[in-house]
This record gives structure tokens, sequence and C-alpha cells, in this order.
């Protein structure tokens, strides 16, 4: 029993010792420096939307969509990091856009009119998805409200509309996908078939949509949408499509006859593509597609490698307020945050799937 109590005790102490000389993996590393940048980048209202690097200057540029996603990413990384810092900065964020919503009474909505000219659906979209992350007071009344407005953009086919008060179907390789993958994590979180039904309405017009003008942007958002849809529904067709955009994905990036050795000479918008290709993964890891798992994870592990080379790191060549950046591309100077939105959401969904 003592010879017991004493190796415990020691493994304790050695462990106790060994902890400050455990180092993350590159991966999640990343990742905490990717969260530390947001947090060095704040200004009076939220973030500073770009950086040089080069100049160690902010611009005066304002993105609100890009910020809006950035929020809803920073509400990710509070809880997946378990940092109250973050949660301090998403409610910093949530206060300061609170400021522009606006409750539409004849149709019960809410909008983030921020910018009036353009009331972009994807603000909704953000939206929603950073209350789901968060634990604010009125969490459950803003989910419903900003979701009551995607419902009122969804025409009898199936399409969005993609601004507010406007007829305008511009857009639509971008804040239809965002809308439906709020309004399906939406769903998860109340189990109201309404959310899901809308989902359902407007595949098979996003379906014919994307084959007739297929495009990168379309995939990632679209495929995060039909990722959830199948997973309730068990809709085969929905897992197929999701397979066939990121194909098209992946075929896009000329990998060798091996399926690796992909063409990521881009830039950053690789961690967005990365998004889409991780929810097509998880499909193929459901279904046992063993080419597609094999293909899909190359894809991601050589992404991942490509995003990483583009942040910095370096503390004794660069400034404190560039370290954990990403930046467009290896001859840019620029950092901005929305490349530091889809950099951690695509390494913590690809970790989270255990592909990393």
């Amino acid at each position: 029993m003592r010879k017991t109590t004493i190796i415990v005790a020691a493994i304790i102490i050695l462990t106790i010792f060994l902890i400050p000389f455990i180092r993350l993996d590159k991966y999640t590393e990343s990742i905490r420096l990717g969260g530390e940048w947001f947090l060095n980048s704040q200004n009076d209202n939220f973030l500073f939307y770009t950086y040089d690097f080069e100049t160690n200057k902010y611009s005066g540029e304002s993105h609100p969509l890009r910020e809006t996603a950035s929020l809803w990413s920073i509400s990710m990384l509070s809880n997946y990091l378990n940092d109250p810092r973050y949660k301090t900065l998403t409610n910093k964020g949530i206060k300061y856009f609170e400021n522009y919503f606006y409750y539409d009474e004849q149709t019960d909505f809410i909008i983030l009119n921020i910018t009036p000219k353009k009331q972009k659906l994807g603000y909704s979209a953000f939206m929603i998805l950073t209350f789901l992350e968060s634990e604010h007071p009125q969490k459950e009344y803003y989910l419903e409200k900003f979701a009551n407005g995607i419902i009122q953009q969804q025409n009898e086919d199936g399409s969005f509309n993609s601004y507010f008060y406007s007829s305008n179907p511009g857009s639509q390789n971008y804040y239809p996908g965002e809308s439906l993958f709020a309004i399906m994590s939406l769903y998860e979180h109340t189990r109201d078939i309404k959310y899901l039904q809308i989902a359902q309405k407007a595949f098979p017009y996003y379906q014919e949509y994307f084959r007739e003008e297929e495009n990168t942007a379309f995939v990632p958002w679209q495929s995060r949408a039909y990722n959830k849809l199948y997973k309730v529904t068990q809709n085969k067709e929905v897992a197929e499509f999701v397979f066939e955009m990121n194909d098209f994905m992946l075929d896009f990036h000329q990998p060798d006859e091996n399926c690796q050795n992909f063409d990521f000479s881009r830039g950053s918008v690789t961690a967005v593509y990365m998004e889409g290709v991780n929810m097509a993964y998880e499909l193929a890891k459901l279904l046992n597609d063993q080419d597609r798992i094999v293909c899909y994870s190359n894809f991601i592990k050589e992404g991942a490698d490509a995003i990483l080379a583009l942040q910095l790191t370096d503390s004794n060549i660069c400034p404190p307020s560039a370290i954990g950046g990403f930046r467009g591309s290896w001859d840019s100077t620029s950092m901005r945050v929305d490349r530091n939105q889809h950099a951690v959401v695509a390494l913590i969904e690809a970790k989270e799937l255990g592909i990393l």
C-alpha cells in the first residue's frame, strides 16, 4: 500500500513538473494564436477590420458582414478554448451590433440595419450563429426574431432574396448558404419543424442552381447547411449533393492521381474551402465512403498546413499586433478579421473531427 502511494505521489509530482514544458500541437497553437490576434485587434466598438503588419497600422475601413462573421468565430473560440476573454469580447461585439438592431413590427422580425442601403441577409445568419454560441439574456428572443426575418426572405421556389426590403437576387453564392446553415443550427437548438422545412424547401432550388453554375464560393456554406440536413433526414440525395459540391472543390485544386499534392497557391481562401470539405468528410465517415474519406482528409491536412504557413508567429521579427494573424497570401502584408475567422473555424472543426 505504501509503495503504491509513493508511486502515485511521484506521478503527480512529475506531471506538475512537466506541465510547463508540454507544448500544444501546432494546430491547437495556431487556433490559440489566431484568437490572440482577435483580442489584440479590438477597437472602441469591437474590432478593427484590417491591419498592415509592414506599417504596423490599422485602417479605418469597415466591413460589417465580415465583422459579424468574426463575432461568430470569437463566440466559438470562447467555448472551444474555455477562455473568458473571448466571452467578454463576444459580449462587446453583441452590444455594439445591438445599436443597429431594427424591429419590424408588421412582420415581427429583427434585422441588423448597419448598412441601410444594403440590409444583408447574411447579417441575420451570423447573429443567429453568435447567439447560439452565447449565453446572452435575450438569446431566445433574438434567435426567434432574426429567424423570422430569414423565413420572410424565402420565395415560393425555395430561393432567398439576399437583401431585406428588396427583390435583389444578388449574392446567391453566399447569403442563402449562410442563412440555411444558421436555420439548420437553430433547428438543432429548438427542434422546431418550421426551420427544417425552410431548408428542405431550399434544397432542390440550390441543387439546381449549383449544377447550372458551379462556383467554389457557393460550396462551403451550402455544405454546412446540408450536412446538418442529412443528419436529420437521412436523405441520401442530400449527402450525395454535398459530395458532388466538394468533389468539384477538390478537382478545382488539381490533386495528383493519388488525391494528394493539392494546389493551395490561392492563399488564405484555402480556409474557406476547407470548411466545406470538413463537412463532406464528416458525411463520408457517416456513410463509410472510404475513397472520399481518404481524399477529403488529404485535402484538409494539406490545407491546414497551407493555412499555418500564412500565419505570423515570430515575435522577434513581427510587431506584437501581427502575432497570430493570417496573411492573405505570401506577398501580402495585410491581415483581416475574416481571414482569422475562417482559419480558426476551419482548424477547430478539423480538430473536432479528429483529422488533425
